[in-house]
């Protein structure tokens, strides 16, 4: 935090930087370390702490949790999420250090999940100190006058990062020394950059995104170049379009791959997505409807919101009253297309999941979308005086991850 207060103070051109605590409230002192946290912030930063509503076994993916506390969250209030929405990042510094990624290619559940590399999600998350012996980072902190915590649960056997570091002394035998695990995360970043590299540039020439929330692929072209390179494609996209702020797993991906492969011409769902067949030779990623249903908000004149964490929805302060932002549905759909007030070119799989405006069951119309269109951008009659306008936030798509001293250095 300190270091990035720093490189940002040395430049003219400095972005804007935040920073967000999460208070997980898995022990009695992580609120008094949050607030720390915070007043060393003060002296530079802006700071943010953010309570982390614990659910379940906290013996069981604890700190892998944690880790994902940060998400924006579309549920509760319209209030807090415009806050939260206002504040989304566009890439996060960790302070994790060498030992961390070490720790990090050792866990078997990583592996497992996230595959050779790591997770493919939508935030950029830049780790400049990963390199870095975690002891010389201590003396540096003393040595400034610093304060830090020791986070107990690094000692604690019940957690899987605890055990491992109890196994240290025997991995140091086979040679698997922090450095040396830490020189392979090294190593496979940078393939890793340059297989994203070339999956951007398949989505660039093959994959369009619609402001509808929707996304089209040619399918010969993912079907016959390099599996990793289609899998990392078909990632972004089911990211893209699914709002999902966790990476697909891979051996699921892996499947979907496969099953595409064998019947191209059924349709799908993983990732929150639907895919499918969407005219001659190409491939239609769409937000997939779930019984449940999705999110459902109420906006008041003035306010703004993340609606299924796709979509940012604002009503404008001249609206009449107070309306609910919902799902276009089925139904809604039929409407509209009676009523004419649907483009044609516009699919029904993606019209379904747009974010409609509502007073009751009373459908007012779909929100306004005014951004240069890709592919079709929907559109329809709305009552008087009705100001809601939705920006789809997830495309087109996105560009691969940089690396941290890449992105430091500009």
């Amino acid at each position: 935090m300190h270091l990035a207060a720093r490189w940002r103070a040395a430049r003219k051109d400095g972005p804007a930087l935040s920073v967000f605590t999460v208070d997980h409230g898995l022990r009695p002192g992580a609120r008094d370390e949050a607030l720390m946290v915070g007043h060393a912030a003060a002296l530079s930063l802006p700071h943010t702490i953010l309570a982390w509503k614990n659910q379940g076994d906290v013996t069981t993916g604890v700190q892998a949790s944690a880790d994902g506390a940060l998400r924006p969250d579309d549920g509760g209030g319209g209030r807090a999420r415009h806050r939260r929405a206002r504040h989304r990042p566009s890439s996060g510094r960790s302070g994790r250090d060498l030992l961390d990624a070490a720790e990090a290619r050792q866990r078997p559940r990583w592996s497992r999940r996230h595959g050779r590399d790591g997770g493919l999600g939508p935030l950029p998350l830049l780790r400049p100190l990963l390199d870095v012996p975690k002891a010389r980072l201590v003396a540096s902190a003393e040595v400034a006058g610093l304060a830090f915590a020791v986070d107990p649960s690094n000692a604690d056997p019940r957690f899987e990062r605890a055990r491992l570091r109890g196994a240290n002394d025997a991995y140091a035998k086979l040679g698997l020394t922090p450095e040396a695990l830490a020189l392979s995360a090294r190593r496979l970043r940078r393939a890793r950059a340059a297989l994203d590299e070339a999956a951007q540039e398949l989505l660039s020439r093959h994959a369009e995104t619609s402001d509808a929330g929707y996304a089209v692929v040619d399918w010969t072209a993912l079907a016959t170049c390099p599996e990793e390179i289609a899998l990392r494609s078909l990632s972004r996209l089911l990211a893209s379009v699914g709002g999902s702020e966790d990476p697909v797993r891979l051996a699921k991906l892996e499947a979907l791959f496969a099953a595409l492969r064998e019947h191209p011409d059924k349709a799908h769902t993983l990732g929150r997505c639907r895919i499918a067949p969407h005219g001659e030779g190409r491939l239609g990623i769409f937000r997939e409807m779930r019984r449940d249903g999705l999110p459902v908000l109420e906006l008041h004149p003035g306010e703004g919101a993340l609606w299924d964490n796709r979509f940012r929805v604002t009503l404008g302060t001249a609206a009449p009253r107070t309306l609910t932002v919902r799902a276009l549905g089925e139904s809604g759909w039929r409407q509209l297309r009676e009523a004419e007030a649907l483009p044609d070119s516009l699919p029904r799989l993606a019209a379904r999941a747009l974010p409609a405006c509502w007073r009751g069951e009373s459908l007012l119309g779909l929100a306004d979308f005014r951004q240069a269109p890709q592919c079709s951008t929907p559109c329809s009659r709305h009552e008087a005086r009705l100001d809601c306008q939705a920006t789809f936030l997830r495309g087109p798509i996105r560009e691969p991850r940089r690396d941290a001293a890449a992105i430091l250095s500009r």
